[in-house]
């Protein structure tokens, strides 16, 4: 009996040419709504390798976070130097996780297929980062199931943070220097 509670499971297919996605840019729109404080809305690039990231934030106040495989480095706007998170310390951030690696999806979330068209899916952490409010995210697709098309992070605290992707690009070569903390000026 208890192999029937597996069948689901079994049978929900999250496409393979999303977690396979290895190298890619979008540009982001990102919108925060919070019942805490007046929406904010900002812009940027997001530069993906592998396991190294970069969010470039262009409007209000100018950030730039690099994640380099070991740490993550946030840049912002009038500081002189960064903060930096040691890889160790925020690995337990499933969010972070699927960030850098598109494979933690089968392994640290619960998934749940919300529509056929467009292709929306549910992404609940298998388990809570100490440090976060109890979060989940919505993950439209395109048609194809390979580009993001939004992504809904949205907390316990009623907080919505959305992103909307334009100009997708997969498969470039993206410049190393792109990734490289001591770059940033």
């Amino acid at each position: 009996m208890k192999i029937l509670f597996l069948i689901p499971l079994l049978l929900l297919q999250f496409p393979d040419s999303f977690i396979k996605l290895d190298t890619f840019q979008a540009a982001f729109a990102q919108t925060t709504v919070s019942p805490l404080f007046p929406e904010i809305k900002d812009s940027g690039i997001l530069f993906i390798s592998g396991c190294h990231f970069r969010f470039e934030y262009t409007t209000n106040e100018k950030r730039i976070t690099i994640g380099d495989c070991r740490n993550v480095y946030q840049f912002s706007e009038g500081e002189s130097k960064p903060m930096v998170l040691k890889w160790d310390e925020i690995k337990s951030n499933p969010f972070l996780q699927l960030l850098i690696n598109r494979e933690a999806i089968k392994t640290e979330f619960v998934i749940k297929k919300l529509s056929d068209a467009p292709l929306v899916y549910r992404l609940v952490p298998r388990t809570q980062a100490p440090d976060m409010p109890f979060t989940m995210i919505k993950l439209t697709l395109d048609k194809s199931g390979v580009q993001p098309v939004k992504i809904e992070i949205i907390d316990e605290t009623d907080q919505v943070i959305t992103y909307r992707f334009s100009d997708f690009r997969a498969g470039l070569s993206l410049a190393p220097q792109l990734f490289d903390a001591e770059g940033v000026k």
